[in-house]
């Protein structure tokens, strides 16, 4: 069973009150908001290979997921004014530069995984480690209803972000654990009661939090979320985007994923130097590099790679260390 995870009880910097920070929270209400639903996905004939793309994938997908990234733009937006989600300020930049870069990397997911992995590409466990303000992550969920979304991202403020986000465009393929990769504060879930409304009046201003209470058999306090059990080597699937080295990347993503599933690294125009000197830990973690796919984006540079890495081995238990570990 899949459960999305809600944040509650969230500690907060000493120096900021709780107070504070949701005074300073932006307060609005959308036009229109969806009803938890999972679509059906189908997938798309759109043909790809290792090379620049020139079409918007964004224009693939149906109305409904189209309303859901508009949604999610807007939100985005309007947080970015009180906290630093993304140094782009404008819909069509956020579109350009976040939301297609984000959606580029599908295909060369798809075609990697069909053609290395001999699975279906329909229901994928994913996991976005450093998800920042759900990218690629939260649009890869709208994208694919079908995957089953993780998304790992240690600052508090953005995992309120991230399930705001998730309640407001009505997704239920999306759980969202707040930690670094390294390290976990994670209840295991073995079951949920009803919803909890919490409503916070600070100063005439009411901040209103939807959560769940779960039940909850163990809270495992500063295990590493690699070593898990509940969490390694248990996706089909890592990606992430220009969080760190790709070295370091590798330690902290090839250990969650499952032997014969894809570790996905969204990098610049020119990383080849950077997966070389990657080369022994990503092996070390049990995999090879795969390919690298140029994609079309409209970052600075005007395009992004995809690295793409298999893995054919179990990750070595003692992987991933602790941070400064040796």
């Amino acid at each position: 069973m899949f459960y999305r995870c809600k944040i509650l009880n969230v500690n907060f910097p000493s120096s900021v009150s709780l107070g504070t920070f949701v005074k300073h929270l932006p307060f609005s209400k959308p036009k229109t908001s969806f009803p938890p639903q999972r679509l059906n996905f189908k997938s798309l004939t759109t043909t790809t290979t290792c090379v620049t793309r020139s079409s918007s994938y964004f224009e693939t997908l149906n109305s409904r997921q189209k309303d859901q990234i508009h949604l999610y733009v807007d939100a985005l937006l309007q947080w970015n004014q009180k906290m630093n989600l993304t140094a782009v300020n404008e819909v069509n930049e956020v579109m350009e530069r976040h939301i297609e870069d984000s959606l580029a990397i599908i295909p060369p997911i798809q075609n990697s995984y069909i053609s290395s992995c001999n699975n279906s590409f329909d229901n994928l466990r994913i996991v976005d480690v450093g998800s920042g303000a759900g990218l690629p992550g939260l649009v890869l969920a709208v994208a694919c209803p079908g995957w089953e979304v993780t998304l790992v991202e240690s600052m508090n403020k953005r995992c309120l972000f991230l399930e705001h986000a998730v309640s407001l465009i009505g997704l239920s393929n999306v759980q969202v654990v707040r930690e670094r990769a390294e390290v976990l504060f994670q209840y295991s879930f073995y079951g949920f009661s009803n919803d909890l409304r919490l409503k916070i009046i600070v100063k005439g201003l009411e901040f209103e939090c939807i959560t769940q209470l779960y039940a909850f058999g163990a809270l495992s306090m500063g295990q590493k979320l690699g070593q898990d059990s509940n969490f390694r080597e248990r996706f089909d699937v890592a990606v992430a985007r220009a969080v760190a080295e790709m070295k370091v990347l590798a330690e902290y993503c090839l250990p969650l994923v499952r032997v014969g599933g894809l570790f996905v690294a969204a990098k610049g125009h020119n990383p080849q130097d950077e997966v070389k000197s990657a080369e022994r830990a990503t092996k070390l973690m049990g995999a090879s590099v795969l390919q690298l796919c140029s994609v079309e984006s409209h970052s600075p540079h005007g395009q992004r790679t995809a690295i793409i890495c298999f893995k054919n081995r179990p990750t070595p238990r003692k992987y991933p260390r602790d941070p400064g570990g040796s």
